[in-house]
């Protein structure tokens, strides 16, 4: 099932019990989601919804509650120590030395992980070990 089924099923069944304030919230994230297209691939849906925090975090615009609803539909984020630790597999596996090879690494975790990690702490942590 692809996150913007759930989200929608989610919808319908926050209507059905009469959640209005989880409802009326929902059909936002829908509206924000599907500007582009009826059914948004995942990997965008991720992003969107990632915007929105990180909007909200500047603005100071959406409630805790909020929050969490859109925490729901995003992956388990990888944490500092495991993303250290597949990027060290990926340089030793392909044999990368050269900073200048990052963006191999960035690519492989993008592929493999995406909407899964914090790009910038990636970035940072390849540069460290391959600097």
């Amino acid at each position: 099932m692809s996150l913007i089924e759930k989200i929608s099923g989610d919808f319908m069944a926050a209507y059905k019990v009469k959640d209005m304030k989880r409802k009326n919230f929902l059909g936002v994230i829908k509206s924000e989601v599907s500007k582009e297209s009826k059914t948004p691939e995942d990997s965008y849906v991720i992003g969107k919804l990632k915007s929105m925090i990180k909007n909200a975090e500047a603005t100071n615009s959406l409630t805790e509650y909020e929050l969490n609803i859109i925490n729901e539909y995003l992956p388990i984020q990888l944490n500092e120590e495991k993303l250290s630790t597949i990027i060290k597999g990926v340089i030793e596996k392909n044999n990368i030395s050269s900073p200048k090879e990052m963006g191999k690494v960035m690519s492989f975790l993008k592929s493999e992980f995406d909407g899964q990690y914090d790009g910038k702490l990636a970035a940072k942590i390849t540069k460290e070990l391959l600097g």
